[in-house]
């Protein structure tokens, strides 16, 4: 039975795909536990709602569910920014959280510069996690970036915030210092599961060769994730190697990709599992693998599958830039190479299949312990501070 007394937030959360659903249920389990009442503000339409109701079975009893969409199919008021304001009001909730506060920070962001704010509504019970804030980085280029920089501003000095979560740990440092520490918080990017699966038998459940060394590349298959390069640098190795890719995720349709990935299943050198991967198979997937792969290009902020890697204990090979190859160097979870440098990546495999036991072991008590600092216990404990004095 809910209880007048009940503190009363609304998530909001307009898409369904990727990591949104996983962090909806991170953030709402959280919250139902701290005691609050929660109204999620989400994609009712029936394909997506089912996935909805589908990642939330435990909790969909335990919240309201409010339509972002008018009858139209539109969002209400004509935006995701009007839709956040149309929900809060219409739930009766004391504040929003923006589960991913990307999807209306660009927008806010440059309108604020120029002096036009969100809906007056908002105004101080505005939070979210902020996943990509790059104008934060570089203030100054590329030029929207100025515009950005210069709307944050405004909005912090007006009180519009009431907690910004952010998953950078360096970049939130200098935030604080910056901007005035009481909305900004330090949010961990966490995993969730089961990694205790013994290797060979993870590999006998996937059919998955014993002997071979196994690279995993799991999640979306698009570009900017590189997948290209690994591919690249297992065609060019000797057919006798020991290399094998392990490739999980749905993948985009590059077709040149796909069939480098169909010739390196010919050769016996790879098993691709082009599609939505269970919570299950992901674990299967981890605990199968020797090394997982994150070749970013230009990629920006943190990594859910960096924290997963780590949680199952494994090595990491990554390229040399952002905050992912941040914390693999500061914590020596594994090894850089120069971004888009296929060659140098093919060393990188060669090596650490020539590695011994005791130095895979090495790599694995260092991940393990950076695990601990990205756990569900440790999102929750970050998450909760904000809202739970």
């Amino acid at each position: 039975m809910v209880k007048a007394s009940q503190p009363h937030i609304l998530i909001f959360e307009p898409r369904s795909e990727g990591h949104h659903l996983s962090w909806l249920r991170y953030v709402a389990e959280d919250l139902l536990d701290a005691g609050f009442r929660l109204t999620l503000a989400v994609d009712c339409r029936p394909e997506a709602k089912e996935l909805i109701q589908d990642n939330l079975s435990t909790l969909i009893d335990k919240v309201s569910l409010i339509s972002i969409f008018a009858e139209d199919g539109k969002f209400h008021g004509g935006s995701k920014l009007k839709a956040l304001a149309h929900c809060l009001d219409k739930s009766g909730a004391q504040e929003a959280f923006v589960n991913n506060f990307d999807d209306i920070a660009s927008h806010c962001l440059r309108s604020a510069a120029v002096g036009i704010y969100p809906p007056r509504l908002l105004q101080g019970r505005l939070s979210g996690v902020y996943f990509r804030p790059r104008f934060l980085k570089n203030a100054s280029w590329p030029p929207g970036n100025i515009i950005k920089a210069v709307g944050f501003q405004k909005l912090c000095r007006r009180g519009w915030f009431k907690h910004i979560f952010m998953l950078d740990e360096y970049m939130f440092a200098a935030v604080k210092d910056k901007c005035g520490g009481a909305a900004f918080h330090f949010l961990p990017d966490p995993w969730d599961g089961n990694f205790s699966h013994c290797q060979n038998e993870a590999r006998q459940a996937l059919d998955i060769p014993q002997e071979r060394f196994v690279l995993l590349n799991y999640g979306m298959g698009d570009r900017r994730k590189g997948l290209h390069l690994t591919v690249r640098a297992l065609l060019e190795s000797p057919p006798e190697s020991r290399l094998f890719l392990l490739c999980a995720g749905k993948l985009d349709r590059d077709r040149g990709l796909l069939n480098d990935l169909a010739r390196l299943e010919t050769r016996k050198m790879a098993k691709v599992m082009n599609r939505y991967v269970s919570d299950t198979e992901e674990s299967l997937c981890l605990c199968a693998a020797d090394v997982v792969v994150l070749p970013y290009i230009k990629h920006f902020g943190s990594s859910g599958v960096l924290s997963l890697a780590t949680a199952a204990g494994k090595m990491v090979i990554a390229s040399d830039e952002g905050l992912v190859a941040q914390r693999i160097q500061e914590h020596k979870l594994g090894w850089l190479f120069p971004s888009r440098n296929v060659e140098k990546l093919k060393g990188c495999f060669e090596q650490a299949a020539s590695l011994s036991e005791l130095d895979l072991d090495s790599f694995r008590q260092a991940a393990l312990a950076y695990s601990r600092l990205c756990s569900r216990e440790a999102f929750r404990n970050a998450l909760l501070s904000a809202f739970v004095p």
